[in-house]
């Protein structure tokens, strides 16, 4: 190929690229949709909900290890709220179980916890919670705080009945036992919603943005039976669909922008981590969802299936499978597996622990390679059966 025919080809992809712009541009729905919708969506989502907790994972440092916080310890595993998933050697492995996703609250009890809280009547123990995640944060501190004080009353009866039998049954005996519960809140000491609600709505915002709007785009050009006029042009097939897809690239890098901006701003959501992560590990599921968007247009060939496609299979578990509005954990086991195989959790996933949590990339880089996984199966069964149709 000559350096004319280069030029040639590569003026005929802008030209393509330019009127998929004027396309949007000119389709004042299409737009409102896109620049409207995510301001709407940002502020209703970071200001207005809120949820329940099941199946908390706990971590727990005991250094006393005696039979009062064997039994506290034993009754929060019996709750259906709680789940202990680890004992720590130390109070520094607090941080690590956080880190590590494999503790959501922390219990941590003081030496010698008996004899303190029977005999000097102030045993202490203090409670860390992931406050990242107000789902768990906002009600774990209750739950905990109730068995806490039901564990005091019992702790406290036993005590009395034990003095009064050793002094003889016309003793009446007192009792001064007492557990001081001390509450610390990572990562979100406030305990605002929207530090939970904004990465899912990012992910929801991006996923109806790349794929839905992408795969009906595609669609529209076949019903209007100019997609066969495009295929014919001396522009190759693969180069027209990449140049449908930029336009939407672009637009939805914007909208993240416009999602972190508002998320700052105007809901006072800090970013922690690191911008430049938190913009990459975007784009790359920005990609994910036009590649999705792209597979599901090489399948259907009406804008309402289309449409149907990605509500029901992209929106939905969006919404309901991915973190945003439920927690995974206290979803049955059969929807925790099914959630795996949505994008969108592994992005806020990720999005949750760079931007609230604050820390790096290599604390979610398994969030990040599922998602290339995603990109990489999705664009290769979106190439295979869009060379199967042609």
């Amino acid at each position: 190929m000559t350096a004319m025919e280069t030029m040639k080809d590569a003026r005929r992809f802008v030209s393509f690229v330019g009127k998929e712009f004027n396309h949007i541009l000119r389709d004042t729905r299409t737009l409102m949709v896109l620049l409207v919708m995510p301001v709407v969506m940002i502020v209703l989502f970071g200001f207005a909900l809120s949820t329940e907790i099941k199946d908390v994972k706990v971590a727990v440092y005991d250094p006393s290890k005696d039979a009062a916080t064997a039994r506290l310890i034993a009754q929060i595993d019996a709750s259906d709220y709680f789940t202990v998933t680890d004992m720590l050697d130390g109070e520094d492995g607090a941080l690590d179980a956080f880190r590590s996703n494999s503790a959501d609250i922390v219990l941590v009890f003081e030496d010698n916890f008996y004899h303190r809280a029977v005999h000097d009547g102030d045993g202490r123990m203090q409670v860390i919670v992931d406050g990242s995640n107000t789902n768990i944060g906002s009600m774990a501190v209750f739950y905990v705080s109730s068995i806490v004080s039901s564990f005091q009353k019992e702790l406290a009866r036993e005590t009395l009945m034990d003095q009064a039998g050793n002094a003889g049954e016309g003793a009446s005996g007192t009792s001064q036992v007492n557990i001081s519960t001390s509450m610390r809140m990572l990562y979100n000491p406030q305990m605002k919603s929207a530090f939970n609600f904004v990465p899912g709505v990012m992910g929801m915002i991006l996923m109806l943005v790349c794929a839905m709007m992408t795969s009906v785009s595609i669609v529209r050009e076949k019903e209007r039976g100019t997609m066969e006029v495009l295929l014919v042009s001396p522009v190759k097939p693969f180069s027209v669909i990449l140049a449908k897809a930029i336009p939407y690239f672009v637009i939805s890098a914007f909208i993240l922008m416009t999602i972190i901006c508002l998320s700052v701003f105007l809901i006072k959501v800090p970013v922690s981590g690191s911008l430049m992560w938190i913009v990459l590990v975007s784009l790359l599921f920005i990609l994910v969802s036009l590649s999705i968007g792209i597979l599901i247009s090489t399948l259907v060939s009406q804008q309402e299936v289309a449409i149907l496609i990605s509500g029901m299979v992209l929106m939905l578990p969006t919404m309901l499978l991915s973190g945003m509005l439920f927690p995974v954990e206290s979803m049955p086991r059969i929807l925790q597996w099914i959630s795996y195989c949505v994008p969108a959790k592994w992005y806020i996933d990720s999005i949750k622990v760079m931007m609230i949590q604050g820390l790096g990339i290599k604390y979610c880089l398994d969030c990040v390679l599922v998602l290339f996984g995603f990109l990489t199966v999705i664009t290769g069964l979106s190439v295979f059966k869009f060379k199967d149709r042609l």
